[in-house]
């Protein structure tokens, strides 16, 4: 009797308990759950450390900024922020000093053109992420700092040039190099320091957009096998019609042969060239000198329809091999680099997120001079990252400086390309 009384009893306790939990299980479920996902993903990971650290750009907006969506993540997760400024183009070296004695952030910045010779040096780690949160970057960004299948650096901000102008000297921008030649000629006065358009044209950062844009290339690439440093293209016959374009605007006296950005800046500043071309950097300067008078819009197209490739840098956030504290890196580099935040350092500090979704938004496509950058940015390419691309700038500037005294275009290139050949053997026999 007492073996059927408790049977009986557990009967009654089971029955309780599922008619108990069934509707509230249910009701549960159905109640939405706004941090199940956040909270799900912070089940997946290791404790949460005190702190994190980056290192950030010096200059006051992009510090300022980088530590107001820090504390925000510090608000989110409770974790605090060190956020050190820090000169961009000192970071990989003092990161490799740094880094392995414990001393260095958990984060750092970098240019992607630097991450083939970064991974080389074992200065970064390959972030962890899901094929969802790469979707969210531009497509041309992930590839930039994708090195050996591994995305090594976290984009953050994208720039390429673009052609402002002076809308009291050029008062309708032109569709065509062709129209801007035309214009240029009847404008440039070279006595007078006058000029109807300028670039940079023995750095090679702006003249490799009309070698490439007429068929020639710097490494072959294959998006299996990444760069082909074995096959270089700036001697071939479409580098050759580019650079005898670039030489001809020397020859015709539209640009000076001591052309340099300062050089450049300052005669646009004053009123004494109607056009240039230049980085989303200049905007703050040429804004303070020339006020509404400025205008700016996506280069020009060439003869055969298609606007030049510029080259489109990446500026993103590294992830330390050294740091104890990878996965919550990984989850602030995600933080900082989201829509909400990219949206809001683009306010603050003049810089374009490699978002999809805030490059196509009114937040840059009405900007009177951000919009001709994105704008641009379509018809960018990506600076190759592989180290090899180091080797290239200054036999090429070399190149470009030959040039512009009148030399015979395909020895030259037919040079650098040797020189560049010679400089990657070289450093690949020391390795």
């Amino acid at each position: 009797m007492a073996k059927k009384m408790v049977l009986l009893l557990l009967s009654l306790t089971v029955i309780l308990s599922l008619t108990a939990c069934g509707p509230k299980r249910d009701a549960e479920q159905a109640k939405p759950n706004a941090d199940a996902k956040q909270q799900q993903r912070e089940g997946d990971m290791p404790p949460k450390p005190d702190k994190l650290k980056v290192w950030g750009a010096e200059n006051e907006p992009e510090l300022k900024s980088l530590r107001a969506i820090t504390a925000k993540f510090t608000e989110k997760t409770g974790i605090a922020v060190e956020v050190v400024p820090f000169n961009p183009r000192q970071q990989a070296k003092a990161f490799s000093l740094d880094g392995p004695s414990g001393r260095g952030p958990d984060l750092w910045s970098a240019t992607h053109n630097s991450m083939g010779r970064n991974v080389l040096q074992g200065l970064a780690e390959p972030f962890q992420i899901s094929a969802e949160q790469i979707s969210q970057y531009s497509p041309e960004a992930i590839q930039a700092v994708t090195v050996d299948g591994q995305i090594y650096n976290l984009p953050m901000v994208v720039e390429t040039t673009a052609l402002f102008y002076n809308k009291e000297l050029m008062p309708k921008a032109p569709e065509t190099w062709a129209e801007l030649e035309k214009f240029a000629l009847e404008f440039t006065d070279a006595s007078q320091d006058k000029y109807g358009f300028l670039f940079d044209a023995t750095n090679f950062y702006y003249s490799n957009m009309f070698l490439q844009g007429n068929g020639g290339y710097i490494f072959g690439y294959n998006k299996d096998k990444g760069y082909d440093v074995d096959d270089i293209g700036l001697n071939n016959e479409g580098s050759v019609t580019g650079a005898e374009l670039v030489k001809s605007w020397f020859e015709k006296g539209l640009i000076p042969a001591s052309i340099n950005g300062d050089v450049l800046d300052g005669l646009f500043k004053e009123g004494k060239a109607a056009a240039v071309i230049s980085v989303p950097s200049s905007i703050k300067n040429y804004e303070d000198a020339l006020g509404d008078k400025l205008g700016a819009v996506p280069l020009p197209k060439l003869d055969n329809g298609q606007r030049p490739p510029s080259f489109l840098g990446v500026k993103g956030l590294v992830l330390s091999p050294f740091s104890d504290h990878k996965e919550w890196a990984t989850e602030l580099a995600l933080f900082i680099t989201n829509d909400e935040n990219g949206a809001s350092h683009f306010q603050a500090a003049g810089e374009i997120p490699a978002r999809p979704g805030i490059l196509e938004s009114d937040l840059v496509r009405k900007h009177p001079y951000f919009s001709a950058v994105a704008e641009q940015a379509k018809f960018a390419t990506p600076t190759p990252n592989n180290p090899e691309i180091s080797q290239t700038w200054e036999p090429m500037k070399n190149a470009l400086v030959f040039l512009a005294k009148g030399q015979n275009t395909k020895e030259v290139l037919d040079e650098a390309v040797v020189q560049i050949k010679e400089q990657i053997a070289i450093n690949n026999a020391s390795k």
